[in-house]
């Protein structure tokens, strides 16, 4: 029979002073190279949710030159082909988004925070109305500025709680740190810490969750069993894709239950368990209810997200297999070179199984793998606009769980420490440029570039066309994203403001020259501090101290968590 949780290794004060040492320094370095405001739609879409909510009490967008600029964009397109679809109330029912409510549910404190520093800044709100994104006046600018913070922070977040789970499954205190911080430099978790996307939020609450059942297989309580359960109703909120990831972690629950009943102290009692399993349950039949509810409300079907129309229009018809080998290696994407330190799982596997870890790796592998598997049916397994293949990033905690157990020397593995500093080098040295260089000046050029390198077939539809031109991007190693972003970077430095040979970029023979579409896009303008200090002649130095604070604080914790 499997032995689950036969490994135990209670926390210290000196644990929790490492983890936060981890939290701190990667929020500092979080925050110095942050976006701010959205690179993208998506995010500026999840944003007038939020704003809508408080301003109008209503989860449809509306309100807001963006908001208005988003409507006419959505009566303009196929439904399903973009993120804002209108209700089925009627001809004038409002435009909702398909995203998960849990992401606004989470920017609210957020957004408040920049509401009252907008109040304190009213010429800084009115030199940014002055601008134009979506060909229209913008709004909210510190309401944006903070709210883009809520990234960073869940990102050093789950490298904080990633430490503590290392340091609970006996990982000695210095490869605890070197897990916790390699997490957060040495794979894409770095340049998706910077964007808006909702898989940062996924990726914290699922490790968040599995730490919950490490913290209930040590000691069965009310407060743990809430943690457990807000972290997985989160984490559906969400991403709907996320529900069998959580569901798994429920049916590990109940497993751990099982065997906490049949071990030899007999386990919490069943007549006393009353309030933790309220405690257990409730948070999640919550979240299912406010699911169904605003899916009624703005779809009028409780099991209609918003991604129905997409559904039908062929969202899940990818090929599974050329997605995984487009996720595992392909040039722009693949994990091989977006998370190298993954290539330590075999050992991890191997070091886990000789010290009869076997129940937490299976909770571990089939969590992922409920992650991975929607994932491998989408036709845009690649994430779209962005660094590295997102959908698949609240697996990556889980996986580097395992991984980081190759990171330390054992009487199973004695040899791997070498190795595993070469692969956490090579993630760093691939994620630099997704840090330094904005994404979407990246996807802007290429995407141009890709028009002229792979011409549409006789015959094809456009759409279709601009799909298969997108994932001929991932494969071809002259667009591969680690390196052009890389030559980006180069051509920044020694030639701002030039306009950017795409030969030289691309690696294909042509004499195009492109040049950024959004002003943001050139220099390091999508940076948040550059913006204002040089978009809106804004005071960036109590920014800078506090960022100089967080290196100072983490620094000492650091120290002192390593001090054997």
């Amino acid at each position: 029979m499997l032995k689950p949780w036969s490994h135990h290794s209670p926390l210290q004060a000196s644990d929790t002073r490492l983890a936060r040492s981890v939290f701190l320094l990667l929020f500092a370095l979080y925050v110095s190279v942050f976006n701010g405001l959205p690179p993208g739609v998506d995010g500026e879409v999840c944003f007038q949710v939020t704003s809508s909510l408080v301003r109008q009490g209503s989860l449809g967008v509306g309100g807001t030159p963006e908001a208005e600029s988003m409507i006419a964009h959505a009566k303009s397109v196929e439904p399903g082909t973009f993120a804002v679809r209108q209700g089925t109330d009627g001809a004038d029912a409002p435009y909702y988004t398909w995203y998960g409510i849990g992401d606004t549910i989470s920017a609210l404190p957020f957004y408040l925070v920049g509401h009252v520093l907008a109040w304190m800044s009213p010429r800084t709100e009115a030199a940014h109305a002055q601008d134009t994104r979506f060909g229209s006046g913008r709004s909210e600018y510190y309401e944006h500025l903070i709210t883009g913070l809520r990234n960073p922070l869940l990102s050093a977040a789950t490298a904080c709680v990633l430490v503590l789970i290392a340091r609970r499954l006996g990982v000695a205190r210095n490869v605890a740190f070197l897990a916790g911080i390699g997490y957060g430099l040495c794979t894409y978790a770095l340049p998706q810490a910077r964007a808006w996307f909702s898989d940062v939020q996924g990726a914290f609450f699922l490790c968040a969750a599995f730490y919950g059942l490490l913290l209930l297989r040590d000691q069965w309580s009310t407060r743990r069993c809430a943690i457990f359960g807000v972290a997985l109703a989160m984490a559906s909120l969400t991403r709907v894709s996320l529900i069998p990831a959580a569901l798994v972690l429920d049916c590990a629950l109940l497993w751990l239950l099982v065997q906490l009943r049949r071990s030899s102290y007999g386990g919490p009692r069943i007549a006393r368990m009353w309030p933790s399993l309220v405690a257990l349950w409730l948070p999640q039949l919550l979240a299912l209810g406010l699911w169904c509810g605003t899916n009624q409300w703005r779809f009028g079907n409780p099991f209609d997200s918003g991604y129905g129309v997409a559904i039908a229009g062929g969202l899940l018809g990818g090929d599974p297999w050329a997605a995984l080998v487009g996720l595992l290696i392909s040039p722009g994407k693949g994990l091989l070179w977006m998370a190298p330190g993954l290539l330590l799982l075999g050992f991890g596997l191997r070091r886990a199984y000789q010290e009869r870890e076997t129940g937490i790796v299976l909770v571990l592998v089939l969590t992922s793998c409920a992650v991975i598997a929607p994932v491998l049916l989408m036709v845009g397994w690649h994430g779209a606009w962005t660094y590295g293949p997102r959908y698949v990033l609240p697996a990556m905690p889980l996986l580097w769980v395992l991984a980081s157990q190759g990171f330390q020397r054992s009487t199973v593995d004695h040899r791997i420490r070498p190795a595993a500093w070469v692969l956490l080098f090579f993630g760093l040295v691939t994620q630099i440029p997704g840090a330094l260089v904005d994404t979407m000046t990246y996807h802007d050029l290429a995407v141009r570039a890709a028009e002229e390198r792979f011409p549409i077939a006789p015959g094809e539809l456009p759409a279709n066309a601009a799909e298969a031109r997108f994932q001929a991007i991932q494969m071809d190693w002259g667009f591969a994203a680690p390196w052009a972003h890389w030559r980006i970077l180069r051509h920044q430095v020694a030639l701002p403001g030039e306009p950017y040979p795409s030969a030289e970029l691309f690696r294909w023979p042509t004499d195009q020259m492109l040049t950024p579409s959004q002003l943001r896009e050139t220099g390091f303008r999508h940076m948040a501090w550059v913006d204002l200090r040089h978009r809106l002649g804004g005071n960036i130095w109590s920014a800078i101290a506090a960022i100089v604070m967080l290196v100072l604080l983490g620094t000492a914790d650091a120290i002192r968590g390593l001090d054997p």
